[in-house]
């Protein structure tokens, strides 16, 4: 029978000056509530011996240390403990104190009351950032845009690369988690099997001990799992539609343009005609076919629709023509190379700008 007690599991590697103050944070937290409680440590045979440490510590009984010696990286050492948690609602968090243990009741209460998934969230409510530099600030936006962009799931979450959260087992009962590196939440959020998420503001501390595992490695990581993520989760089967509809137009717009300069119409006319042609196919192709799932339907809806995807593909035009100047001008690139890189560009802003505004509700 599902309850509400709570596992709480922590990764860790290189955090033994955190562990004893961490503990004892949590337990003060935690025990006001009356309701059992563990907390598994997952550490990654860590060479200060954080395991060891964590071991060592009082009330033991509630503390499980798991050390990996044949495997590393966040993600997977979280998913073991998962693995390994006896209760059916459970936190992850990291060791080095920029998630505060005094939230953690509050995400429990959340899911408890109804919620599938409680983010601890550094842009909602009253959350905050300390401590990130303004370049690890844009880096945070720019991942969470990219991420938003290909997984319309997550869009209305302020969070979602957030490593501080509670959820239900039950959401990942039948999930495929394949995660790649530290953003265990992402994998979750577009994998798992949930309702309702609810998101806790916090502020994300500076880091008093230990050295940050923030890195170009953490980055590529994040490429390599976002990447992993758009393969498994059918998004890049329709990206592949849409360059598949974005061919049949260019092939429709090129017909058109050469039959109606053959006929006698002046080529520029025609090459105008040609192109809303292609435009047109794009449109009707893509709402049939590539975004077929997200209930185009009414006059009203198929107009607006169809005027916003003429203006991200204007947009999108002079993306292609400024890119093609540029790189042949100003730095002596070939023509022919040039176009290509702009028709790619052009291309990636007008699948988000598709994916974003033109197949979205009217208000």
């Amino acid at each position: 029978m599902p309850n509400n007690n709570t596992s709480i599991v922590i990764p860790t590697y290189n955090e033994r000056e955190n562990i004893p103050e961490l503990l004892e944070r949590i337990h003060r937290s935690m025990e006001p509530s009356g309701r059992p409680f563990e907390i598994v440590i997952v550490d990654d045979d860590s060479p200060d011996e954080t395991w060891k440490v964590a071991s060592l510590q009082p009330d033991s009984d509630r503390v499980r240390v798991i050390r990996r010696q044949d495997e590393k990286g966040l993600a997977t050492a979280v998913l073991t403990g998962i693995q390994a948690a006896k209760y059916d609602i459970v936190v992850v968090m990291d060791a080095d104190l920029q998630h505060p243990p005094e939230k953690i009741p509050e995400l429990v209460s959340r899911v408890q009351n109804g919620a599938d998934i409680a983010i601890g969230s550094r842009f909602a409510g009253h959350g905050a950032l300390e401590g990130f530099s303004p370049s690890r600030r844009l880096l945070s936006k720019g991942a969470g845009l990219l991420a938003r962009t290909l997984f319309r799931e997550i869009r209305s979450i302020n969070d979602p690369e957030s490593g501080f959260f509670a959820f239900k087992k039950s959401v990942i009962a039948h999930a495929n988690l394949s995660p790649v590196g530290y953003k265990i939440l992402l994998e979750i959020l577009v994998q798992g099997d949930y309702t309702t998420v609810s998101e806790v503001g916090y502020t994300f501390d500076k880091r008093e001990n230990g050295v940050s595992k923030f890195g170009v490695k953490n980055a590529v990581h994040y490429l390599r799992h976002t990447w992993s993520l758009f393969l498994r989760s059918g998004e890049f089967h329709r990206f592949w539609k849409f360059v598949a509809v974005g061919g049949v137009g260019a092939i429709l717009n090129l017909a058109v343009l050469y039959a109606l300069t053959e006929l006698g119409v002046f080529y520029l006319l025609a090459g105008v005609i040609g192109i809303e042609a292609g435009l047109l196919s794009n449109f009707f192709l893509n709402r049939s076919w590539t975004f077929s799932d997200r209930g185009t339907s009414g006059l009203r809806y198929t107009l607006t629709a169809l005027y916003r995807d003429h203006a991200v593909r204007v947009v999108g035009v002079v993306i292609n023509l400024l890119i093609l100047y540029l790189l042949t001008s100003l730095f002596g690139v070939y023509y022919l190379t040039s176009q290509l890189i702009g028709i790619c560009v052009a291309m990636v802003w007008n699948y988000g700008g598709n994916q974003w505004w033109t197949w979205e509700p009217t208000s």
